[in-house]
């Protein structure tokens, strides 16, 4: 879109022309007569719309009388549709937003709001329990999945054995980087994961911590997913965090059905080699930044 085309448009006197002759030609004396305007005042107004090709000018014999193109404004019709279509990334936002003020509002008359609370995702996903056990426990495909709309995974580290860690930091398109840090409480590769995790303040202290746990079922090939989230704890701070925490897992698992429906190889390792290298040599951690 022209930006000049809209300057024009933008001054006050010069749309109120644009809508004038939107419902017939006309001259300019009558232009002026009808807005109160003087008359090179509108000769002015007309040279600059017709110089951006909103207006035509037609001589006829002593007269001069100007209309509108059609065609600019159609293409100007067509741009604005793009910003008049609903975007469901606005839905998220305002999701969120009213989120934040339910949990504030609780939180400002029980300071353990948080605790007990309890969120359970299912999902279908089409392809073998050891891919998808792959994708929650190895920090480079961990990277591919694990971050909501707007945010990238920039650290991931990954210890898929009990008292493992598992360290994820995302970061905003701004740079802005956020920190979750927890440990892993039972692995029985490739069908369970229960693992404690919660996002942390720069100073390391958790603002929130919740136990999740993972259950993969085989089905001909594909694999039923359940998750479990239970809030074991939260601080006043934890507000913004436990508002999206729902939200977030959502976009989650939406991101993670659609890098396993795409029928890219997820490249997992074979079954129980991964755990015995962690058993045995802690050090070797998945570690990916």
């Amino acid at each position: 879109m022209d930006a000049a085309l809209l300057s024009a448009i933008g001054e006050r006197n010069r749309l109120r022309i644009v809508e004038f002759l939107n419902i017939a030609p006309r001259p300019v004396g009558e232009i002026a007569d009808r807005l109160g305007l003087r008359q090179p005042q509108v000769t002015k107004h007309l040279q600059i719309l017709q110089r951006v090709g909103l207006v035509v000018m037609h001589p006829l014999g002593q007269r001069r009388i100007y209309a509108l193109r059609r065609e600019p404004f159609a293409e100007l019709s067509r741009w604005l549709d793009v910003f008049a279509a609903a975007n469901p990334r606005e839905a998220v936002l305002d999701e969120y937003a009213n989120a934040i003020k339910v949990e504030a509002a609780v939180a400002r008359k029980d300071r353990d709001f948080g605790r007990g609370r309890v969120f359970k995702f299912e999902r279908k996903l089409p392809a073998p329990r050891s891919e998808i056990w792959a994708l929650w426990t190895t920090g480079r495909l961990v990277r591919r999945w694990w971050s909501p709309e707007r945010f990238e995974v920039v650290r991931a580290r990954v210890e898929p054995v009990a008292g493992g860690r598992l360290e994820i930091v995302m970061q905003e398109g701004d740079g802005t980087r956020h920190a979750s840090r927890g440990r892993f409480l039972d692995v029985e590769p490739p069908k369970h994961l229960r693992f404690e995790l919660g996002p942390i303040d720069p100073d390391g202290r958790a603002l929130l911590t919740a136990v999740y746990d993972l259950t993969l079922v085989s089905q001909r090939g594909r694999t039923n997913l359940v998750l479990t989230i239970r809030v074991t704890s939260a601080t006043q701070a934890a507000v913004p965090a436990l508002a999206g925490l729902e939200l977030g897992w959502r976009q989650l698992l939406d991101k993670l059905e659609r890098i396993v429906g795409a029928g890219s190889r997820i490249g997992s390792e074979p079954r129980g080699t991964g755990i015995r290298r962690y058993q045995s040599r802690r050090s070797r951690a998945t570690v990916v930044s």
